[in-house]
């Protein structure tokens, strides 16, 4: 059983910062205190304008399915496909909102209840077969029954966050039959998880990085140890697989063995994974022990926030691809790799007192307000800009919710967006049962 956290739980990632944290931020300079004032805005923008769009307009009332996107104008698209991923992003977005007191709790956790209820029964097993279904009809039609491990991470992550809200014993056997899936199902050679029971290749991090952050935030919000055990062994498999000690970078694809190499596109990297991982890697420092961490991690976050920035920084956003040298690989730069950008430097400023990392941090956040969160209405954005800067998008993506909302999430914890005390999280070394 998971030893539940009851009132200790109030939506945030992760243990509480250190008093260090807390008391740096009353002797801030001026240039950092104003990133308190845009970190403040963002949060209200959230509060204000996005939860309420995707609250009215993101959720299909029939059928009791998020919508996978709306239009520019902000209609829902109903003959979208909906990714399982997304509507798992969805439910936590307002399980955590409500935890956050970002969206109304007596609206917001039924709202997420029913939403899950929904993809439980049209969405978990219903071939027969474990695990949960990769794409829906806006009806709940199954149109690719394939198990994916990126959805099941989702799903976790979801499920860990409705249950902090309601502490329904039903979600706890949910979450053992998903990770049952995970470790049955989509068990894979040589370490980690295949992509899908179809086990194509290239293989990736992506997903694996995933299962890690959804492990995570399972330990945070339960105590139990399983989780963390888990997130070790992912934490073991960047070590030795997808961090590249050469080059400085993590690697996106490889062959079954793990092996790169042209036929699996290896040369391609994704600086927002690699400021991703900074995040993700200082948050499993706050709840592993030391010996686990088994290394300078100070110096791996140091050296994937420099190289993101030194190969994907194109007129101050960051790039989606590039190859080792630098060079875009495609001509665009979506929102989620700024909003990943954002919660780096807030952990790098936990961990180091260097208020430069919050001056960068506010700076990236004023910059979403001149060009993806500018338009097209209030609470939505653009996901997506050409390098030269040009809109090229022709809809507003529901899955980037869930990136927009954690570093909301982070400016909270650490008391960043508000002049009163940081909100306090989760702390899986208290209150042991």
């Amino acid at each position: 059983m998971m030893k539940r956290m009851g009132q200790d739980y109030h939506g945030t990632t992760g243990r509480p910062p250190a008093a260090s944290s807390h008391a740096a931020i009353a002797h801030l300079s001026a240039e950092a205190g104003a990133a308190l004032a845009t970190f403040r805005r963002y949060v209200a923008w959230l509060r204000e304008d996005a939860f309420p769009v995707w609250r009215r307009a993101g959720f299909d009332t029939g059928t009791g399915l998020f919508f996978e996107k709306l239009t520019l104008a902000g209609r829902p698209d109903r003959n979208a496909e909906l990714r399982l991923r997304t509507h798992m992003r969805q439910v936590y977005s307002f399980a955590h909102g409500a935890a956050l007191g970002l969206v109304p709790a007596a609206d917001a956790v039924p709202l997420a209840v029913r939403a899950l209820e929904t993809i439980t029964a049209v969405g978990w097993h219903p071939d027969g077969r474990p695990g949960w279904v990769h794409r829906l009809a806006q009806d709940g039609a199954v149109v690719d029954n394939r198990r994916d491990l990126y959805d099941h991470a989702f799903a976790l992550l979801a499920l860990a966050h409705v249950f902090a809200v309601t502490h329904d014993p039903r979600i706890e056997r949910l979450i053992g039959a998903t990770l049952a899936t995970i470790d049955h199902t989509l068990a894979a050679p040589n370490g980690g998880w295949a992509e899908s029971d179809r086990h194509e290749l290239p293989r990736r991090q992506n997903p694996h990085m995933h299962l890690f952050e959804a492990s995570l935030a399972l330990y945070e919000i339960t105590g139990e140890p399983a989780h963390l055990a888990r997130a070790s062994s992912i934490f073991d498999l960047f070590r030795q697989r997808f961090f590249d000690p050469r080059h400085r970078v993590i690697r996106e694809y490889f062959g079954l063995d793990w092996r790169i190499g042209p036929e699996f596109r290896s040369g391609r990297i994704e600086p927002g994974h690699l400021v991703e991982w900074v995040w993700l890697l200082r948050r499993y420092a706050r709840s592993a022990p030391v010996e686990a961490m088994g290394g300078d991690v100070a110096g791996l976050c140091a050296t994937l926030l420099a190289s993101a920035e030194r190969l994907g920084l194109h007129d101050n956003f960051l790039v989606d691809e590039t190859d080792l040298a630098g060079r875009a690989t495609v001509d665009g730069r979506r929102l989620w790799p700024q909003t990943e950008h954002i919660k780096a430097h807030l952990v790098q400023w936990e961990a180091t007192g260097d208020e430069a990392h919050l001056v960068r941090a506010g700076g990236i956040v004023a910059r979403l307000f001149e060009t993806y969160l500018a338009g097209p209405k209030a609470g939505l954005w653009y996901d997506r800009f050409t390098l030269d800067g040009r809109v090229a998008v022709d809809h507003v993506p529901a899955s980037i919710l869930y990136h927009l909302l954690v570093p909301a999430a982070e400016m909270m914890r650490l008391g960043l967006a508000a002049d009163g005390p940081p909100v306090r999280a989760a702390d899986p070394h208290r209150r042991r049962a």
